[in-house]
């Protein structure tokens, strides 16, 4: 439905499950994405969350991510939104066959313009966990700038680990 370069962003469809699932239970996905305990998900979970994914959803609105050969790459989303503020949080996950091909960085791109052109937001917001370097530098090259530093945020890996608070305003290019 939204087009960029490299993806469209589309609702999700049951066949969509399967990636979803292999997708989510991934530990390197879930280590960078996931401040929780990374557990596995069983595809009952996905399938219940697959099906909470509704355009007739509020406060929460997930897209499909699909490459131009019809892929699914993973998904994207407005996680939380302030409607009173104007401000949104936005989070991405893409499937670890797809990563380092720029899916990310186009699908963000279009996400962000969504959010202002469609939502009217003022403000987009990320928190990303300091480690996750190819993350920081994909909302940086589409015009987020760093406003804070969670230290210590985060137990992962057997250690203390810092999360990045990253955000856009509407104005600003991308």
């Amino acid at each position: 439905m939204y087009e960029g370069k490299l993806v469209r962003l589309r609702a999700f469809e049951a066949e969509d499950l399967d990636a979803n699932h292999a997708f989510v239970n991934d530990y390197e996905t879930l280590r960078g994405m996931m401040s929780g305990i990374p557990l596995p998900a069983s595809m009952a979970d996905e399938r219940q969350w697959m099906d909470r994914q509704s355009s007739y959803t509020f406060g929460e609105y997930q897209f499909a991510v699909e490459n131009g050969d019809g892929d699914l790459v993973g998904r994207c989303g407005v996680t939380k939104i302030d409607w009173k503020n104007r401000v949104a949080e936005l989070g991405i996950m893409i499937g670890t066959p797809y990563r380092g091909r720029g899916y990310a960085t186009d699908a963000m791109t279009v996400l962000c313009d969504f959010c202002f052109r469609e939502m009217n937001v003022h403000k987009l917001k990320v928190t990303v966990f300091a480690f996750n370097t190819p993350a920081l530098r994909c909302y940086e090259r589409i015009g987020f700038e760093r406003e804070g530093l969670l230290r210590q945020e985060l137990w992962r890996d057997g250690a203390w680990q810092d999360v990045v608070i990253l955000a856009k305003m509407a104005q600003e290019p991308s």
